[in-house]
């Protein structure tokens, strides 16, 4: 194989089955899982080494989903004065889960994303410390 065919080979995906989250996938540096259907709960990615995620990552992830109603709660709140008034805010749910490095999860920094039932706009809100700092969105 050439050296310019070797720059843009496609690395084979890596399977897990992780005690905390699931059966996830490894892809370009991050650890992902897509629940199957996509109606039996939100994606979770998780930036981890090609070992796998930590048990402070699981650790900290657990924490977020026993408090996951409390987070979208205050995720919306944190929105409300910040998206486009013709956005119901209220509508909106669980989209993904992003946990950081070990790190970031140290410091408690997480990515909650948000959408309604098209998700054709992701509406990500950031916290750090357990609280919301940032809001953007994608679409």
């Amino acid at each position: 194989m050439s050296i310019f065919g070797s720059l843009f080979e496609k690395k084979p995906v890596i399977a897990a089955d992780d005690p905390v989250f699931g059966h996830i996938t490894f892809e370009q540096g991050i650890w992902t899982f897509i629940p199957n259907p996509p109606t039996e709960g939100f994606m979770i990615t998780v930036d981890a080494p090609e070992s796998g995620p930590s048990q402070l990552q699981r650790d900290f992830f657990q924490k977020i989903r026993a408090s996951l109603a409390d987070f979208e709660r205050r995720a919306r709140d944190f929105m409300r004065s910040r998206v486009d008034p013709g956005i119901e805010v209220s509508s909106l749910s669980v989209y993904s889960v992003e946990v950081g490095s070990d790190d970031e999860s140290r410091q408690q920094r997480f990515v909650l994303e948000m959408s309604d039932a098209d998700a054709i706009v992701i509406h990500r809100v950031s916290f750090s410390g357990g609280e919301p700092v940032d809001y953007g969105y994608d679409d």
